[in-house]
C-alpha cells in the first residue's frame, strides 16, 4: 500500500508529513512524498526561480525521508496546475494526504484551494489534515 502525501514546506507541512508518516507505519504502508513547484513560464503570476526552488525542496524532502522510520519516495514536480499535478502522482496510491492552510471562504474563491481541488478530484480517498491554527 502505498500513502501518497502532497506538501509545501512550510512548517503545517511538516506537521502533514509527520502525521502521514504515523499513518503510514501503523497501516505498513510506504510513502509518496509530493511537492509541486509552479514553473514561470507556465504560471508567471508566481514568480519563482524554478531551478532554486527544485533544488531546495529536493534537499528537504529528502532530509525528511531519510529520517522516516518508513519507506519514503520524493517526488518535486513542476506544474500549472498543482492539484492535476498531485492526482497524477497519487495514480497508484490507496489514499492522498493533503494539508489545509486555514483560508477563509473569501481566499479560497479568490486564491483557489489545492486542498479542495484534490478532494473533488481525487480517485481514492482523501485525508486533509486542518491547519494547525483552524484545529484547535
Amino acid at each position: 500500500m502505498q500513502i501518497c502525501v502532497a506538501v509545501d514546506l512550510s512548517p503545517a507541512g511538516q506537521a502533514v508529513i509527520d502525521h502521514a508518516i504515523k499513518w503510514a507505519k501503523v497501516n505498513g504502508a510506504d510513502l509518496l512524498i509530493v511537492h509541486v513547484v509552479h514553473d514561470p513560464e507556465l504560471a508567471p503570476a508566481f514568480g519563482n526561480s524554478v531551478l532554486s526552488d527544485v533544488a531546495n525542496a529536493k534537499k528537504v524532502l529528502a532530509e525528511i525521508a531519510e529520517k522516516a522510520p518508513i519507506k519514503c519516495t520524493v517526488q518535486v514536480l513542476q506544474a500549472e496546475d498543482v492539484s492535476a499535478a498531485i492526482l497524477a502522482s497519487a495514480k497508484d496510491a490507496s489514499y492522498i494526504v493533503v494539508g489545509s492552510q486555514g483560508k477563509t471562504a473569501f481566499e479560497r474563491l479568490r486564491l483557489g484551494s489545492i486542498a479542495t481541488a484534490v478532494l473533488r478530484h481525487s480517485h481514492v480517498p482523501v485525508m486533509c489534515c486542518p491547519h494547525q491554527d483552524k484545529a484547535s
